[in-house]
């Protein structure tokens, strides 16, 4: 029995609306779409079993020699790829997929509701999650019967497999360097701290330290990436009779706008402000000063991390497996001896 092939118009019929907005909402391009449409539209083309005929082709040989990377769209108006840890881990991914002979599919997703529909229209071989999927983890579990990896995952179900790094021993090596070289003041600068993720886990290993030796910071001590001038809230830092001498940032990306700013603010690094970032991506060695950061292995974790993809592709119902990969404080020239 030949199966009738579900076309965007039969959709657009049943929907009561133009095969072009169905159009956009299979494509994701949604601006024009209100939700309570879009929401009808992915129900129907899901009651109907629509398939996109870009995957036809996987479907029909059962199995496609692609690997989704999903990463989550906060905001449209945001690229995800602006980061440069992401582009590099993808990047590096890529190049791994590639020598197992599989290609890799970058999708972005606002939610839970997209993924799911993504991974089985492109009857994806598995798929890699770039950052916070947490709080959908169980359900994607149940829904999606392919091998899933999570990277810097600090979900509390223990049946899935991730590959993370020591995030809490990376704020305390930075806490530490500052310390030993005679910082007492000192701030912390990154995303808003609201959930079980990295930023969390670098902060506390920071400030766990610093307590430990008798520094408490103070609430105007930490700034999230929402300040609105950063350059002025610097200069507020760095002025007084006790003005901070060193910052701990969750990002090598947040230690350039630190840099930036304190340049504009007539700041300088190290002298008046003692600077440390996170990741070690390429260009902190070639900054003025050279940056000091927590170094995490990106070219290997990218490796650990096809290499869990590709056991699972190939074995049946492999154990899940939570490998933490280590940290190290690269020093350069970014902090000063006090």
């Amino acid at each position: 029995m030949v199966r009738k092939v579900v076309t965007l118009k039969d959709i657009a019929k049943r929907a009561g609306v133009s095969s072009m907005t169905v159009s956009r909402v299979m494509n994701g391009n949604t601006k024009e779409v209100s939700d309570k449409t879009s929401e009808k539209i992915r129900k129907i083309a899901h009651e109907m079993g629509y398939v996109p005929n870009s995957s036809a082709r996987a479907l029909a040989s059962r199995s496609s020699r692609l690997i989704a990377a999903l990463l989550q769209e906060y905001d449209e108006d945001y690229n995800p790829l602006e980061d440069s840890y992401t582009s590099y881990f993808l990047g590096e991914l890529a190049r791994q997929i590639k020598k197992e002979g599989y290609d890799l599919m970058i999708h972005y997703v606002k939610d839970y509701s997209e993924i799911t529909y993504s991974l089985k229209s492109w009857n994806v071989a598995g798929a890699v999650f770039i950052g916070m999927f947490d709080e959908s983890i169980r359900k994607l579990q149940e829904d999606n019967h392919i091998p899933l990896i999570f990277t810097d995952s600090y979900s509390t179900v223990r049946s899935i497999t991730n590959v993370g790094i020591d995030d809490y021993a990376g704020g305390e090596l930075a806490a530490r360097h500052f310390l030993e070289n005679g910082h007492r003041n000192l701030a912390f600068y990154g995303p808003e701290v609201l959930d079980n993720g990295v930023v969390t886990h670098r902060m506390r290993g920071f400030v766990t330290v610093l307590r430990e030796a008798g520094i408490s910071l103070p609430l105007e001590n930490f700034m999230d990436l929402g300040v609105k001038d950063l350059g002025a809230a610097l200069k507020r830092l760095c002025s007084g009779e006790n003005p901070v001498t060193g910052i701990f940032t969750t990002a090598d990306n947040c230690a350039y706008r630190i840099y930036s700013e304190a340049y504009r603010m007539g700041i300088r690094v190290p002298d008046d402000l003692s600077v440390i970032g996170f990741d070690d991506l390429n260009m902190s060695a070639m900054i003025t000063p050279p940056l000091t950061t927590v170094r995490q292995d990106i070219k290997k974790k990218a490796a650990v991390t096809c290499d869990l993809l590709m056991k699972h592709i190939r074995e049946t119902d492999p154990p899940a497996e939570n490998i933490i990969m280590n940290v190290e404080l690269v020093e350069r020239g970014s902090v000063r001896r006090r």
